[in-house]
């Protein structure tokens, strides 16, 4: 394992080599350097928990194991570091909009590597929140990772490892596990995911997503026979909605509360209508979502509310066509200086 550590900062990343070349990372333990004070229970009602997809968040140096060569400054998208640190000031504000200042735990999907984490938790309205960040290097070809940032005031790292999801001769991003101490003593399960895109159809895509359900589902099994009060969240971009299968099913997720069921999709509950956090040919879905187990929901100790996606005016721009719409740092390889296709989600501590 190696460490890298700063001010407020752990940073996780583990890779273990076996044949083909392929690198699978395994779960591993993290300890934090020392034992850091926590807010009180009272501190964390009302403070955020933020899911982003930030869209392609690359840094400007040529890696030459994974496929970034659009992200370059010679590169097809003439990726400068002006556009970067504009990328991250963007990303920066649009993560404190959606938590109404500095969220206590920030997930984040298509992160190339440690470095924009860090750079991120350095800019404007992050900075100094001495966030700990959590990283794994994942197969996926492109080089995009899911992560964790977690303020240290509130919470303790007490154990993280990537879950890998096996597709065969194709790759795709680990889910990211993590066990977190919160303020006022609770302990928290939460997964970040980002599984595979709907590239090619519904019958070649959706059987990918189906085995990184089965993956998060093995997990949860293990988790739920150990300690069935067991407060869960999951989150991140899922490339499927709420009613896919690889959600009701796979996961076994309801969208109203039943005693039979142990997850609860938030973001299928008590939703408006046409509201999402991504927007395709102007119809908006939830593709990305929380996830949460039902002590979570309205279990004793801390609880999560409603989540919804930020709508923040910043945030978008108006589509000849769609009308409002995620404005991005890309459209049609054309530069456009925006956030993310994606839209920030957020739910808050009660």
């Amino acid at each position: 394992m190696n460490a890298l550590h700063g001010p407020g900062l752990l940073l996780v990343a583990l890779v273990i080599g076996v044949g083909c070349g392929m690198a699978v990372p395994q779960e591993t333990s993290v300890a934090q350097r020392k034992a850091v004070p926590v807010k009180s229970l009272k501190s964390m009602k009302g403070q955020a928990v933020v899911s982003y997809n930030v869209e392609n968040l690359f840094d400007t140096k040529d890696d030459p194991t994974i496929n970034d060569e659009d992200f370059l400054p010679k590169g097809k998208l003439q990726w400068t570091d002006a556009r970067y640190r504009q990328k991250l000031d963007h990303l920066a504000g649009a993560i404190t909009w959606a938590g109404d200042g500095q969220p206590v735990i920030i997930g984040l999907a298509e992160v190339e590597n440690a470095t924009v984490l860090k750079d991120l938790i350095g800019t404007g309205p992050l900075k100094n929140a001495g966030y700990t960040i959590v990283h794994f290097d994942s197969p996926d070809e492109r080089g995009i990772d899911v992560a964790l940032l977690v303020r240290s005031a509130y919470a303790n790292v007490l154990h993280a490892g990537p879950l890998h999801v096996d597709l065969g001769s194709d790759r795709t991003r680990d889910v990211l596990y993590m066990e977190l101490q919160l303020a006022g003593g609770d302990t928290l399960r939460v997964f970040q995911n980002h599984w595979p895109s709907r590239g090619g159809g519904e019958r070649v895509s959706a059987p990918k997503r189906m085995a990184a359900a089965r993956v998060v589902c093995a997990k949860l099994d293990d988790l739920f026979t150990a300690t069935p009060k067991a407060k869960v969240l999951i989150m991140g971009d899922f490339n499927d909605y709420p009613d896919d299968v690889s959600i009701r099913n796979g996961l076994r997720v309801v969208c109203e509360l039943s005693e039979k069921a142990d997850l609860f999709n938030l973001m299928c509950m008590d939703q408006p209508p046409n509201s999402g956090s991504y927007q395709y040919q102007g119809e908006w879905g939830w593709l990305d979502q929380m996830i949460v187990s039902r002590a979570l929901l309205n279990g004793p100790g801390l609880t999560i509310g409603p989540a919804s996606a930020c709508r923040d005016d910043r945030l978008f721009f108006k589509h000849p066509k769609y009308g409002p719409s995620p404005d991005k740092t890309y459209s049609g390889g054309h530069y456009k200086g925006g956030f993310s296709d994606h839209l920030p989600v957020v739910a808050k501590w009660r």
